[in-house]
């Protein structure tokens, strides 16, 4: 495999803990500390630093679609990933927003691991 195809097949893996909300799962696919590039700030933690199941909770989320997934660049060591789009969607299918992610990766002993990122989300 290619380090492009490793590097999409880690965030996939990352994707899906996600979706299904394993945070066990998701924290192994972070190298520790990670970086999150948030609202003015810049935050380094040594856990995620929020649950994704109360994320969804909150915003009636059930669903993602229409991911547009690009691994922009990769090195031997670095990866940049970017979803250019996604829509969350509500159990009935209504838009509740359009999100977008930077995700840049490392190589380790351990494969390909996300150690900074950042989101932005556009209500509908």
């Amino acid at each position: 495999m290619s380090n492009r195809s490793d590097v999409l097949a880690a965030y996939q893996t990352y994707l899906d803990a996600f979706m299904a909300s394993d945070e066990q799962a998701i924290r192994a696919c972070l190298q520790w500390p990670c970086t999150f590039l948030l609202e003015g700030r810049v935050e380094t933690h040594d856990a995620f630093p929020y649950s994704p199941t109360e994320l969804k909770r909150k915003k009636d989320w059930a669903i993602s679609v229409g991911l547009e997934i690009d691994v922009v660049s990769v090195s031997h060591s670095k990866a940049h990933v970017l979803l250019r789009n996604c829509e969350r969607l509500r159990p009935d299918g209504s838009l509740i927003e359009q999100v977008s992610a930077f995700y840049a990766f490392t190589k380790t002993t351990a494969g390909w691991k996300i150690f900074a990122m950042s989101g932005m989300e556009f209500p509908a």
